[in-house]
């Protein structure tokens, strides 16, 4: 019997404004991924599948195994290339599955090293494979991480513009340096993202989610964000802010998702920017197995 192993994959926000590189947490907006046994190799039919085919090829290396010829299916409406962490949900969910195929042989936390390589991105790919809020920080020895539960009453409401923008791009306009004033503002507020979610304390998030290491820069790519946060916040978000490197942009609320993604939707409407809203949980699932075939 042909192996199949189907997970389940989150949509992750990073940075949560000013935890550049160091902030992430998962969604309950998920999509699937299946890895089938087939008689010959089969080419991946986007780019989603074509990274999780990746991890799955990388994984297989690393244990040292031959790996089957595989076709890969995604099924979802996350989109590409907005700043909901689709690249890391491929990854995730190609390493996941393929561990299955090997055997389930590695625990989930023992994949994040290689994740973190491929994806180049910890703060994605650690809350894309375990789920919750992941604080994440790169040391010698490898990536390190302390995994959150999130709040069961804090949601975001995401504005999803239709236009991308590429992490590669829009990180070439980051500065180069900051100064102690810039830095301090910075570490500051990242810390107190963590600890107004943690203790509830939403009404500190306005404050928290204030940058200026990265956002000012994107949004010259973006002439709307400034104004669509603006009015998420007026609309009663308890903060907002870009997410990952855009074009995405996140709103934290807690009643009234809906009111602020019209606010979101009309000031970048203003500007000549359309797009689609969705209000999500912060989830504290992780990548899922979902169903398995042949795999004991």
């Amino acid at each position: 019997m042909a192996r199949s192993v189907t997970v389940r994959v989150p949509a992750t926000s990073a940075n949560l404004g000013p935890g550049f590189d160091a902030l992430g947490v998962a969604l309950d907006w998920v999509g699937e991924v299946t890895l089938s046994e087939v008689a010959a190799p089969v080419a991946p039919a986007g780019s989603m599948e074509r990274l999780v085919l990746m991890a799955a090829a990388a994984l297989f290396e690393q244990a040292g195994e031959q790996m089957p010829p595989l076709a890969v299916e995604y099924r979802g409406d996350m989109p590409i290339g907005r700043g909901l962490g689709m690249s890391a949900a491929a990854f995730a969910g190609g390493l996941v599955a393929a561990n299955a195929l090997l055997d389930g042989r590695h625990p989930i936390e023992d994949l994040i090293p290689l994740a973190v390589g491929l994806e180049g991105h910890a703060d994605n790919i650690i809350p894309a494979l375990l789920g919750g809020l992941c604080v994440v920080a790169e040391d010698d020895g490898g990536p390190v991480w302390c995994r959150i539960e999130p709040p069961d009453d804090l949601r975001l409401t995401l504005f999803v513009p239709d236009f991308d923008m590429p992490t590669h791009e829009s990180r070439e306009r980051l500065p180069a340096s900051l100064t102690r004033g810039q830095a301090v503002h910075n570490i500051a507020r990242a810390a107190l993202v963590v600890a107004a979610i943690t203790q509830r304390r939403y009404d500190l998030l306005g404050t928290a989610t204030q940058d200026i290491l990265h956002q000012p820069a994107r949004a010259t790519l973006f002439p709307a964000m400034n104004p669509a946060l603006t009015a998420a916040r007026q609309a009663g978000a308890h903060g907002a802010y870009l997410s990952g490197g855009g074009s995405t942009l996140a709103a934290f609320v807690t009643g009234n998702g809906e009111s602020v993604a019209g606010a979101m939707l009309e000031a970048a409407a203003v500007h000549g920017i359309g797009g689609v809203t969705r209000v999500v949980s912060l989830s504290g699932r992780g990548t899922e197995m979902m169903t398995t075939a042949g795999v004991r």
